[in-house]
């Protein structure tokens, strides 16, 4: 069967939509007849990618961002088949972030493409949380807000709609009471946030697991006690090229399993930027090098 291309047209101002007869036919080029999906309403790629993969696509090709990504490997991942074909991404959302890991970002849709058509299959690690998967993060805290407020910007994209909501959202955060568990090892905390990551890249810059591998089988894990406002815009800097690690607020770790709970009331999570809300615990664990990527160096 054809490749796929999935299609979100609505994240980055549009910029997946406007790209989008750009990148069938730059992908029927290099691989055949290409069957074109466009989601139609949030999570809908998810049941169109699953159905198409149990069909027999050979490859799956996002044109959009980590969200769109996201519901496409969800789909992939859930798919009932002897094979799981790999998926690729050509970015053209507002992160981007497994874009750098997949080796497409910065790159046109021709330039992505091409990349793509030499690239290798890498294996790469997923979580579980909430019975979805998740490809480079989880987020419980400050960034989970920061998600909600630049998915609901229509003016901004790329690292300033993050700068800019963190700004915003600076103001008004209370950090929360966790309880967290990873592996053996288990805290409270008054915490700005807590990140459980696979790849170490989230929002479109900020490197809060720095030394996180996508293929290590690991989840990395970065949680940030209570900081004043000056004293967070003062380590922005460090965190936004990794170099947080070691200051006293900052606690990482390496687990298969995190278990997370809220003491003041339900948790507030982004996966891969997308928003989520469960009023019980949230369990995590990896499931290690279940996905498939086009992976170009």
């Amino acid at each position: 069967m054809s490749p796929l291309l999935v299609i979100n047209p609505t994240p980055a101002r549009g910029r997946a939509g406007r790209l989008a007869t750009e990148a069938e036919r730059a992908l029927g080029a290099a691989f055949g007849v290409v069957e074109r999906i466009e989601t139609t309403a949030p999570g809908a790629a998810v049941g169109q990618v699953r159905q198409g993969v149990e069909a027999g696509a050979e490859r799956v090709v996002v044109l959009g961002g980590d969200g769109t990504l996201h519901e496409a490997a969800n789909g992939l991942l859930r798919a009932e088949v002897r094979e799981r074909p790999p998926i690729a991404i050509i970015p053209a959302g507002t992160g981007n972030d497994y874009a750098k890991l997949a080796g497409t970002m910065g790159h046109s849709v021709q330039g992505a493409i091409q990349r793509i058509r030499r690239a290798e299959v890498r294996n790469f690690d997923v979580g579980l949380a909430w019975g979805e998967y998740f490809l480079n993060s989880v987020g419980i805290g400050f960034d989970a807000e920061v998600a909600r407020v630049v998915n609901g910007w229509k003016r901004f994209t790329g690292m300033p709609a993050y700068l800019a909501a963190v700004f915003k959202v600076l103001s008004g955060f209370r950090t929360l009471e966790l309880d967290v568990t990873c592996d053996e090892e288990s805290f409270v905390g008054h915490l700005l946030l807590l990140e459980v990551a696979i790849g170490p890249c989230v929002g479109g810059g900020f490197r809060l697991t720095p030394d996180a591998s996508p293929d290590d089988g690991w989840l990395d894990i970065c949680a940030i006690q209570h900081v004043s406002m000056p004293g967070i815009l003062m380590r922005l800097p460090l965190v936004m090229v990794g170099k947080h690690t070691r200051l006293k607020a900052v606690r990482m770790l390496r687990a298969r399993r995190v278990a997370v709970s809220n003491r003041s009331g339900s948790l507030h999570a982004q996966f891969d930027g997308e928003l989520r809300e469960v009023a019980g615990p949230m369990e995590i664990r990896l499931e290690p090098r279940a996905l498939p990527v086009l992976v170009a160096s």
